[in-house]
């Protein structure tokens, strides 16, 4: 399999919240908001989802911090009024910048762009009625171009350029533009522009807010006028999910989610691409432009006219041929690997595995793998990856044995997964992370261990990714308290500094460790480093932290920490 199609098939694959650092689960999980979905259909009060920059951002348009960083470098004339902090102010260097060097930054970014997952899945919810009304905030055409992908072509509304106060005329399914399109006569960018939008528009959010549950993916809401509006109006009369890339509840939310903790729910530690494939599989509403590719374009087809014969009133279907070929591949049978694939995009990963296990019975019976197709394996060994993060997901109960069943049909999921994918980094990452949560719930040097172990198989893979070796480093310090051996730390030190070469912006657990060995002034160092790559956990993990403990009695901590 090539180096592209494996990296396009993680992207598609890779389960929502693929780790195994806790057992605790968020107030809704993704199976509840799509059981909520299916109510609001039959309610006849469908979702009205709100995305923000989040959404693109796989696609290949920049987040605003990418974004002030191509400003400084191509619009360095333009920004020489700033002072060096406003160079770094998303508003503020928007605010220096003409409309015309605006959409001079925008115009290549989207017309690169690619169709992302996230949108693919909000198309697929606009088609199958679970939303009528996509609002973004994003310049871009990605989920114009997603419906278009498959099938659907819903109204189009710039209200940069419409009155608001005729919203009752918006037909839906409909994708408003909040601030502008990229082609557009107008684009909002600087703080005061959407601000003043925001007020013009808040009879239009009133009403949004309280005819309608809403999601809100992508969105960060930090210091924006919308927000502004979205916590004057919001009252609880319909269900809110907030859903966020951060795990824990910003502090600029937290008040809103206190206020409205019955109704209003932050959903953490979101990639918009993960959770809407996830949404999508929960909700059985994949297009079937990716599982029935004939049906679907002879759907397309019948809605071409014939074609004009010149000087006369006649029509000639010069497009039968093709329908033809079309019905007649659609009763082709899939490949095997086809099947598997399909499978994978639906979510269906125990079929995946049920189905390979049926062909290959004898295979897996004498451990010989080697008549078994490489994308075959690849395709296996992630389903049994994921099917296992499903299983660990579903253990509610803490208090279990180590021989339980179930975590035993877990390790089975990832001894499959490795017998036929030996150099799979993530089989060994996911495993050894499994086991680390294992062991910090069962305080185990034997599991901690033997967790040690699988990272240690992740970095002889690939020892240019930076997981394994924080992990290890992670593991190692617990060991340190667990034997009462501080040479552990050592230890954890090497690790962390071979994953800080790597990457020198996740240096959290170098900074505790450096706390452990009394070197507050380098812990110190590497801590300013995560808060100005923004890697530090979120602001209620610092202040219980054991590893911290000390510092927590330093002022320059509690300063430090503040304005998290």
């Amino acid at each position: 399999m090539s180096t592209i199609k494996k990296q396009i098939n993680q992207s598609i694959w890779k389960e929502l919240m693929l780790h195994f650092d806790t057992v605790k689960h968020p107030e809704f999980s993704i199976a509840n908001i799509a059981e909520l979905m299916r109510q609001a259909i039959i309610n006849g009060t469908p979702y009205t989802i709100l995305t923000g920059a989040g959404c693109s951002k796989s696609a290949g348009i920049p987040l605003a911090g990418g974004l002030v960083e191509e400003m400084n470098s191509q619009f360095d004339v333009q920004l020489s009024n700033l002072t060096e902090k406003d160079r770094s102010n998303y508003n503020k260097c928007m605010n220096a910048l003409t409309h015309q060097e605006r959409r001079q930054l925008l115009q290549n970014h989207i017309k690169e762009a690619n169709i992302n997952w996230a949108h693919i899945g909000l198309a697929a919810l606009m088609n199958k009625g679970y939303t009528q009304r996509v609002l973004t905030f994003n310049f871009d055409n990605i989920l114009m171009r997603a419906c278009g992908l498959i099938g659907l072509y819903p109204s189009i509304y710039d209200f940069t350029n419409a009155d608001v106060n005729l919203q009752n005329l918006i037909i839906d399914p409909s994708i408003i533009y909040l601030h502008g399109q990229s082609y557009g006569f107008r684009q909002l960018n600087d703080e005061n522009e959407t601000k003043n939008h925001a007020n013009s528009m808040t009879n239009f959010i009133a009403q949004t807010l309280n005819t309608s549950p809403v999601i809100v993916a992508g969105y960060s809401g930090f210091n924006d006028g919308f927000f502004e509006q979205i916590n004057k109006h919001y009252c609880g009369e319909q269900r809110l999910f907030w859903i966020g890339y951060e795990k824990e509840v910003p502090e600029h939310l937290q008040n809103f989610f206190k206020k409205y903790k019955n109704h209003a729910h932050y959903i953490g530690g979101q990639d918009a691409d993960d959770f809407f494939i996830s949404l999508m599989q929960n909700l059985d509403c994949l297009p079937d432009f990716f599982t029935n590719h004939a049906q679907h374009t002879i759907r397309i087809l019948d809605e071409v006219i014939d074609f004009p014969m010149p000087n006369t009133d006649d029509g000639i279907n010069i497009m039968s041929d093709l329908r033809q070929q079309m019905v007649e591949l659609g009763k082709q049978i899939l490949s095997f690997t086809a099947i598997l694939n399909n499978l994978m995009i639906e979510g269906k990963y125990s079929e995946v595995i049920e189905a390979v296990e049926r062909k290959y019975s004898q295979i897996f019976v004498d451990n010989d793998t080697s008549d078994i197709d490489e994308e075959i394996k690849y395709v296996y060994s992630w389903a049994q990856v994921n099917q296992a993060n499903k299983d660990w997901l579903g253990l509610k109960n803490k208090d279990f044995d180590i021989n339980d069943n179930k975590i035993q049909s877990i390790f089975r999921r990832f001894e499959k997964a490795e017998l036929l994918q030996p150099d799979m980094y993530e089989v060994y990452l996911k495993w050894g992370v499994l086991l680390s949560t294992l062991a910090t719930l069962k305080s185990s040097v034997e599991l901690y261990n033997e967790s040690s172990e699988k990272y240690s198989k992740a970095i002889n893979i690939n020892s240019n990714r930076i997981e394994a070796y924080n992990n290890l480093g992670a593991n190692l310090s617990r060991l340190a308290d667990l034997k009462h051996d501080e040479s552990y730390i050592n230890l954890a030190i090497e690790n962390l500094l071979i994953s800080e070469n790597i990457d020198p912006t996740h240096v959290y657990n170098l900074a505790c460790a450096y706390v452990r060995l009394s070197k507050f002034e380098e812990a110190k160092t590497k801590l300013v480093v995560c808060k100005e790559n923004q890697t530090l956990p979120p602001k209620n993990y610092l202040l219980n932290d054991p590893d911290l403990e000390i510092l927590r009695q330093e002022t320059w901590f509690n300063d430090f920490i503040s304005d998290l």
